[in-house]
């Protein structure tokens, strides 16, 4: 007699079957445990919509609302949707998500990136922690399946990390007869046995790539808020199914998608406008970053400045990405700022927090001008609030007018790639800390601090050009060599290094470190761009722009009034070894005296908070020249002089030194600056002398 195909497949043999009821519960059986095993796609989400706020299952009726900011893009076969890690995402109603009773199987493909702050869905379809399923990823990047079986929540973490910017296969599947077993790229990444049955959520939206509620970072600093957030990467191929693929069909779905090579998203460049040198002065743009998080911004054209360079291929960047806080870019894209002034702890700055302008995310404060933007010289100014980052309340309110803490930092910029930085710190509460300077490396994405900054990352300058240099091998704490340090040379890699000169009138320099970090270095990623609302994350992938500090640098007011501090500080980049920065100091700290002949005109003296000598018409209207003697030595050198002349007129003005004509060009420019009352021009002049010398300015 033919036998069944059935019975094949079981193998029985004569003694198995000779009670025939047997045979029968025996195929009976077997037949049931295949239909139960049989895959059936429920749910698939193909997101190759072109255009709209809705992705559409092909299977079933588990259409989905996309909310946020979100891009349709190409995908592994046709397009994908991009989400923007802060506010996009996924809804499909509770009514149309696919009803699951037994083993499932739910696989995919993703490009992550950026990591999520904390564990973000692919898929989440749970009621809390008592039933459903989450399929997600976690803040270092591990694959991660959660569910509710016999009544247990049970979580799976894969121990492989998903690659960024890559194209991943990730799948999970639960077998009532084997338990819970995650895939990567085709592979099993980890089981977990448990015992059913699954507990389906029946009430419970279907979330894709977004969290359902806010979620405390997962490596917060502080403060300690819990923020919501999204997945930030490309979806595409997204599908539920009923059964649990066996290891052989998961190598197979893995196997059958060729998806494109390379990165599938580029890390994007943080913006400094266009490369190489250009004409010096300051310009105002819009500066692009990154699509997603260029969109929702809600900023108008020349939002941003850019001072540039004719002579060297820096820039310093005052970008609404960093909250208008000036940046230095080196010849080879390596970003630096020196902070801004920041208000903190209780009960200056509202629960405890540190108010500062990285808190404001939305730069409800901070803006930049242009002041001024000639061939000698270009000066901005930056004016932002103390607030925290929760409710963008600012510090100390004044008790009987209500201003807070504000700050102006003025940066002159002179064609040498030198500024003077004068800041101006507002309060009604000088017994709190207000602090000035940070030395703080901000690290582009796919960069790591060890990327940017050198092993030996800080060297230190007296006056008299002595060095010493901090290797982070050894992380120092007090800055105690040379003795009288007052320059800071930060040795990033690059041709072009940051420095710092103040005065030496007992500096306090310290270095930053003991913080927990993932790198040589401090390491944080809650600024610049981050919209979250946290003053402190640290960093654990390159994924996004962070920032790393390594020291403070602190001193005496410059000035004091019943509501203001000010100091001042020389900061730009260098390409000349630290030792000669002590003579820059000299011409800035005790500047040779400088005499005016005739009386024509009249010095002010030297004004180091805009590294100039302030000079004055006395009579108008006058066509005499400006004749100075400056008594320049080895400790009051010149070094690359500007002046301001104050009424100066209209005249062109043409300049010689000692006695020689020096052309426009590289080493002499002027700028006219006229204002609603006044009018004057600033002359610079590249030069080093250590002797007297005659300058004399005279009208054409």
């Amino acid at each position: 007699m033919r036998r069944p195909i059935i019975s094949s497949a079981l193998s029985c043999s004569k003694a198995e079957f000779a009670p025939a009821l047997a045979c029968l519960l025996a195929v009976l059986l077997f037949a049931c445990r295949v239909s139960a095993q049989t895959a059936t796609p429920v749910a698939h989400w193909s997101f190759d919509e072109a255009d709209g706020d809705v992705i559409h299952d092909s299977v079933g009726h588990a259409n989905g609302k996309i909310t946020g900011v979100y891009k349709h893009v190409s995908g592994v076969l046709s397009n994908g949707l991009r989400l923007d890690g802060e506010t996009s995402g996924v809804t499909v109603a509770a009514a149309d998500a696919p009803r699951l009773k037994a083993s499932f199987t739910i696989d995919g493909w993703i490009a992550i990136n950026a990591y999520p702050w904390n564990w973000v869905p692919i898929v989440d379809d749970r009621r809390e922690e008592q039933a459903g399923y989450f399929f997600g990823i976690d803040s270092f990047g591990h694959l991660g399946f959660q569910l509710s079986a016999n009544g247990v929540w049970q979580t799976l973490i894969s121990s492989e990390r998903l690659p960024l910017k890559r194209w991943s296969h990730v799948a999970a599947t639960f077998d009532e007869s084997k338990g819970m077993t995650l895939y990567i790229d085709g592979k099993a990444a980890g089981e977990l046995k448990v015992q059913p049955p699954f507990t389906f959520a029946a009430d419970a939206e279907l979330l894709i790539g977004r969290v359902r509620q806010p979620l405390l970072p997962a490596q917060w600093i502080h403060p300690k808020y819990a923020v919501w957030y999204s997945f930030d990467g490309i979806f595409d191929e997204l599908k539920i199914t009923e059964g649990a693929l066996s290891p052989d069909q998961m190598a197979s779905a893995y196997a059958q998608v060729h998806p494109p090579a390379g990165d599938a998203l580029p890390y994007p460049a943080l913006p400094s406008g266009p490369p190489a040198v250009g004409p010096f002065g300051a310009f105002y743009t819009t500066l692009k970053y990154d699509e997603l998080w260029d969109a929702p911004r809600r900023v108008g054209p020349d939002s941003d400045v850019v001072v540039r360079f004719d002579q060297s291929p820096i820039r310093l960047v005052s970008w609404q990405g960093t909250n208008y806080i000036p940046a230095w870019v080196t010849d080879n894209g390596k970003w630096y700022s020196d902070e801004f002034v920041e208000t903190g702890g209780l009960p200056d700055c509202p629960d405890g927090e540190d108010c500062e302008p990285m808190s404001d995310k939305q730069n409800i404060y901070a803006h930049v001008r242009v002041l001024e933007s000639t061939p000698a010289r270009a000066v901005i100014h930056v004016r932002y609030g103390q607030c925290e980052v929760e409710h963008s309340i600012c510090a100390n309110p004044d008790p009987f007018t209500g201003w807070t803490d504000w700050a102006d930092d003025y940066y002159t910029v002179y064609p040498d790639g030198v500024a003077a930085r004068n800041t101006v710190a507002w309060t009604s509460n000088f017994k709190t800390w207000h602090e000035f300077q940070e030395t703080i490396i901000i690290n582009p994405p796919g960069t790591r601090p060890e990327d940017n900054i050198q092993t030996d990352a800080l060297t230190y300058v007296n006056m008299k050009g002595e060095t010493h240099t901090y290797s982070w091998e050894h992380p120092p704490g007090t800055v105690s060599q040379p003795a009288d340090a007052n320059i800071q040379v930060v040795n990033l890699k690059s041709k072009w290094k940051p420095f710092q000169i103040v005065s030496p009138l007992h500096p306090l320099l310290s270095t930053y470190t003991g913080e927990k970090s993932y790198s040589l270095f401090e390491w944080w990623n809650h600024w610049p761009v981050a919209q979250v609302k946290s003053s402190g994350i640290s960093a654990v992938a390159p994924d996004r722009p962070s920032h790393t500090s390594l020291s403070h640098i602190e001193g005496q007011p410059y000035a004091q009034t019943s509501d203001s501090i000010t100091k001042i500080m020389l900061d730009g980049l260098t390409d000349q070894p630290p030792n000669e920065l002590a003579v820059l100091a000299k011409s800035w700290l005790s500047p040779p005296d400088l005499m005016v002949t005739g009386s024509e005109f009249k010095s002010n003296g030297y004004d180091p908070a805009q590294r100039a000598f302030v000079l004055e018409r006395n009579v108008r209207p006058s066509s005499a020249p400006l004749r100075m003697s400056v008594s320049a030595k080895d400790d009051a050198p010149l070094v690359n002089p500007a002046f301001v002349v104050n009424g100066w007129g209209d005249a062109t003005p043409k300049l010689k030194v000692n006695g020689k004509l020096v052309p426009w060009g590289e080493d002499y420019r002027y700028g006219r600056v006229n204002s609603l009352n006044a009018d004057k021009i600033v002359v610079w002049l590249r030069m080093k002398a250590t002797s007297v010398t005659l300058v004399e300015i005279d009208p054409l």
